[in-house]
């Protein structure tokens, strides 16, 4: 008998724990905190600082097909684990879709070639990527001789905003990577790790990624992806 009562008690404690983890993982979901979160919060809190030190990535490719991407216009192809384009195009990555209400988080575009033309640019905060286009672009810009941010207003791209003129700088040939973070009012963009260009703007508060080239580009990218901003680096 004793023994039967102690079973009972070990299943009652597994389901009076199940059931407060169950109502954990609700209010967690309620008040917008991932399990994640208090994970890394509470390793944080015990000195293990580089528990979640790694960065999330929301959406990400390596381009062994272009599966997650849709055409706006223009052709883009998959080439051995690379995106390739020429002459006027613009591409918007499907899964970024999903992050039209988010805000915040750092674009790595990495090992981008630009083998000829006038340049390319990556979106961000874009809706209606599909379309007529809302948000801004980053360009890498030869023809302008800078790397420059813009604002699209359904579909028509305006001046640019933000510049970094680039005398005497090698555009072609070399893969660059880009990086852009995308935080509250403030945009920062590196180029092979050197910080370039930092500027503000709240017109557009959230929205997704895409690619775009034009006149003669011909271009060819190695992998993009999105993620989270570091919480490590002043990027709070």
């Amino acid at each position: 008998m004793y023994r039967f009562l102690k079973g009972q008690g070990l299943v009652e404690y597994a389901l009076i724990l199940a059931l407060i983890a169950i109502g954990s993982f609700i209010t967690l979901d309620v008040t917008g905190y991932s399990v994640r979160d208090v994970y890394c919060a509470v390793a944080e809190g015990f000195g293990a600082a580089d528990a979640c030190a790694g960065e999330r990535v929301y959406c990400g490719d390596d381009f062994a097909n272009l599966d997650n991407w849709e055409s706006n216009w223009g052709t883009w192809t998959a080439d051995e684990g690379k995106i390739c384009t020429s002459g006027y195009s613009k591409n918007y990555n499907t899964c970024s879709q999903s992050m039209e209400n988010m805000s915040d988080y750092v674009i790595h575009l990495d090992g981008a070639k630009l083998n000829a033309g006038d340049g390319y640019g990556v979106f961000f905060r874009g809706t209606e990527l599909d379309g007529k286009t809302n948000g801004y672009i980053v360009q890498y810009d030869p023809g302008l001789g800078a790397v420059v941010i813009r604002k699209w207003i359904n579909g028509a791209e305006l001046a640019p905003f933000a510049t970094k003129k680039m005398p005497g700088y090698d555009w072609y040939g070399e893969t660059h990577d880009l990086k852009i973070d995308v935080k509250g009012d403030t945009f920062t963009v590196y180029l092979d790790d050197e910080e370039i260009l930092v500027t503000q703007d709240d017109t557009y508060p959230e929205g997704g990624v895409g690619l775009r080239s034009w006149d003669s580009t011909n271009l060819c990218i190695d992998s993009l992806n999105i993620g989270e901003l570091s919480l490590n680096t002043g990027e709070e």
